[in-house]
């Protein structure tokens, strides 16, 4: 009797090295409802966890069946151990051979072609005997194993899930890994989902991931890196054969309980003055009593040696200290704490007499050292923190104007952090504000918390290890390298940056930057690949793609004008990628995918000016504000924590934004759902009716296609020819390139 596949598992999870799924062969299909993993790593040895739950759907019947569970080619597995439903059960490792059998008589004997996402590495074999009707059993597999290492980095994999042509949602499904290292932990990374840091007693970092009714997209994927540098820099890059290669670097100072290494005078003195709103708009929905708890909580929370003040602004702008900065003692927190307390709204708004006031206040000659003053004082980082529930609407009212005014006084680069409170604010002013002038902005809705919004932020830059970051790579050629700029960096938190490169080798990598009072170089060598033989980090050139999707878009809004050759640029990374962001829309047409150059340009280059009050014509303020929070969180959790998260999250929310609208774009179609979109290694296919075509098919052309039946001899050679290829092969019913030759695999009928 031949066995169909009836069910894969989210999970197990692995470095370059572990196991990072499970299904089960049986005589009636089984479903996986839940799965759980929890990794310990000291140093470099792992002692994994997985718990995997099967449900037995079918009414009176008793199913057994194989379990399997996936490791990767090379694992070292030592103390092992299965249980059944708690009871000790036999188990083997399947060699990769022996584990391609089993992939390649499942799919011959008519299962789920699917499972080949697994195809390529080794298998843990269990029995589950009975399963009874309605009921679960669940499986646990423990074992310990050495992470192997490069450049102090590892790579863990796990929720291999459920391969994604199936679209079986679970129950559950959860990730908890807990590090303590001899070494101080830098980087910790996830670029496929987002990650919460978390305390643990007796671990010097923990993280978790969990979701209920989850739906698999891609595995989870964790990288961590340890080092003994003041800032930790690690690599990870892809590159495809005869193309340049992608990179990521990723940039940390010391993550954790490790954190505490990080001593006060590592930690930059800032100079910052609170700029806030306090118009009687303000009275509304309890925002001053919210502004006012916040600010308290900032001057609270300045360090030893800070300097600050604080700007209120109504009809006019007056400050706490008409002299200057004051420098944070116990007499100038209580000061600064009973101005707080006798803020009260009334009056205008006026926004660029505020802004210039800040300014005057952090200005060089207002804020230069004395003499004999060390160093340290001479790079203090200077910043205001900007907060508005309105419009300008006293003094000058003229967007352009204020920006021009801000810039003009801005001599000693200060950052300007904004905060936009409600939906009467004007969300192009306050974007460019920080854009301009090296901060960020974010929206705080009618139904959030100011207090928390603003203390999270200070928590977040108010101790800064290293500012005015500058990168260079030695003996490499780079391009198209994103953020632009790089932003400065602050403890706990770590900079992303893309880029595209040629060459290839060991490089040296310099971070330059303003740390502990001097401006100091830190120097890696790093590993370059020439040719990457596995599709690890194939998930690096979306990314990179995105963040340079963000920074061309960022360039049409600036300029308020239509420009040809950056729109055709987004188009064409918009379609290769399979890219959906704040400003791009697919549609799934019969040339596969079109994405309108006209309609691009209708959104970017026909308005009046780029600081038109409303996010496009006609369009409601809060339409407006909503617009303007997605498309700045899009950016932040790219460039601060990227990932494929970042993409799909922000990709669903315009979608759906768009959709609700009614939004459409030149030719009118409907927009397509992102489930017609998939990832696979450095590829990107997109669906037109039941058929899925690499985004570099060309219809118009219709190349020479190959038709080849699932589960076929000639399939399975292909497979056995190109194991690399089985994830693509996996994708029933899809155009695929492998080595110059299109082929179409379809379904036996």
């Amino acid at each position: 009797m031949a066995l169909g596949l009836t069910a894969i598992a989210l999970l197990l999870t692995a470095v370059p090295e572990s196991a990072s799924a499970c299904f089960m062969r049986s005589p009636q299909p089984v479903q996986v409802s839940m799965d759980h993993i929890s990794v310990d790593v000291v140093n470099n040895v792992a002692v994994k966890t997985y718990h995997c739950t099967f449900r037995n759907p079918n009414g009176g019947a008793i199913v057994g069946g194989t379990c399997y569970m996936e490791l990767e080619p090379g694992s070292q597995v030592d103390n092992m151990s299965v249980l059944v439903d708690g009871r000790e059960t036999q188990a083997e490792i399947l060699d990769v051979d022996q584990a391609r059998k089993v992939f390649e008589d499942i799919v011959k004997s008519g299962g789920s072609a699917a499972l080949l996402e697994y195809f390529g590495n080794q298998l843990i074999q269990t029995k589950v005997p009975r399963v009874p009707a309605g009921k679960s059993v669940t499986v646990r597999l423990q074992y310990t194993t050495v992470l192997k290492e490069r450049d102090g980095l590892v790579r863990l994999q796990m929720l291999n899930t459920n391969p994604k042509t199936l679209m079986q949602p679970l129950d559950s499904a959860s990730v908890t890994v807990n590090f303590r290292s001899d070494r101080p932990l830098k980087n910790i990374y996830s670029p496929s989902h987002e990650i919460k840091f978390v305390e643990r007693e007796g671990w010097d970092v923990s993280i978790e991931w969990k979701e209920e009714n989850y739906l698999p997209k891609h595995p989870f994927v964790l990288y961590r890196q340890v080092g003994g540098e003041a800032v930790g820099a690690s690599l990870v890059a892809h590159r495809e054969l005869d193309e340049d290669g992608t990179f990521m670097l990723l940039l940390s100072p010391t993550l954790g309980n490790g954190a505490g290494q990080i001593t006060d005078s590592q930690i930059l003195p800032k100079d910052v003055v609170f700029c806030i709103d306090t118009s009687g708009s303000m009275l509304q929905g309890g925002k001053m009593d919210q502004a006012r708890a916040a600010l308290e909580y900032c001057v609270k929370t300045l360090r030893p040696g800070d300097r600050f003040n604080i700007v209120d602004f109504s009809t006019a702008a007056r400050s706490l200290s008409d002299t200057g900065l004051l420098t944070l003692d116990e007499t100038s927190r209580a000061k600064a704490q009973k101005y707080v307390a006798q803020l009260r709204p009334l009056g205008g708004t006026a926004i660029n007499d505020a802004l210039l006031l800040a300014l005057k206040q952090l200005r060089a000659e207002d804020s230069r050292p004395e003499a004999g003053s060390s160093e340290t004082e001479a790079r203090r980082l200077k910043m205001i923190v900007f907060a508005t529930d309105g419009l300008p609407t006293i003094g000058e009212r003229d967007p352009e104007a204020i920006l021009r005014n801000v810039a003009k006084q801005n001599t000693d680069d200060v950052r300007i952090f904004v905060f936009g409170e409600g939906f009467d604010v004007n969300t192009k002013l306050l974007d460019f504000l920080a854009f301009s002038n090296r901060g960020d902005t974010d929206y705080i809705l009618p139904d959030e918390d100011i207090t928390k919004k603003i203390s999270r932020f200070f928590d977040r830059v108010g101790s800064p290890i290293m500012t005015d970051v500058q990168i260079t790579f030695d003996g490499l050629e780079t391009r198209d390298v994103f953020p632009a700029r790089v932003s400065d960096m602050y403890r706990g938190e770590q900079i992303i940056v893309y880029g595209r490169y040629t060459g290839h080798g060991r490089k040296t990598v310099n971070i330059s930057g303003n740390v502990a009072g001097s401006r100091r170089t830190f120097s890696y060598e790093l590993d370059f690949p020439e040719y990457s033989e596995d599709d690890k980090a194939s998930f690096v050139p979306r990314l990179w793609a995105g963040s340079k999707v963000d920074f061309l878009l960022s360039e049409l809004r600036t300029s308020g004008m239509e420009d040809k050759e950056l729109v055709e640029e987004v188009t064409r990374l918009a379609k290769r990628y399979g890219i959906v962001t704040p400003y791009t829309s697919f549609l799934m047409t019969d040339d596969v995918v079109t994405e309108s150059n006209d309609a691009l340009a209708a959104r970017f280059g026909r308005r009046a000016s780029a600081l038109a009050r409303t996010a496009a014509p006609g369009a409601p303020a809060q339409a407006q504000v909503e617009q303007a929070k997605q498309e700045n969180e899009f950016r932040r959790k790219n460039q601060k924590s990227g990932g494929v998260a970042a993409l799909d999250e922000a990709a669903e929310a315009f979608s759906d934004r768009d959709l609700k609208a009614g939004e459409g774009l030149a030719s009118g179609k409907k927009l397509s759902s992102l489930e017609q979109i998939r990832s696979i290694g450095t590829r990107t296919y997109y669906q037109r009716g039941t058929d899925w075509y690499d985004s570099r098919f060309e219809l118009a052309k219709m190349p020479e296609v190959q038709e080849v039946v699932v589960g076929s001899e000639e399939y399975i050679e292909l497979l056995r020819k190109h194991p690399r290829f089985a994830k693509h092969l996996a994708l029933v019913n899809a155009y695929v390139e492998i080595e110059g030759q299109w082929y179409r695999f379809r379904e036996r009928s």
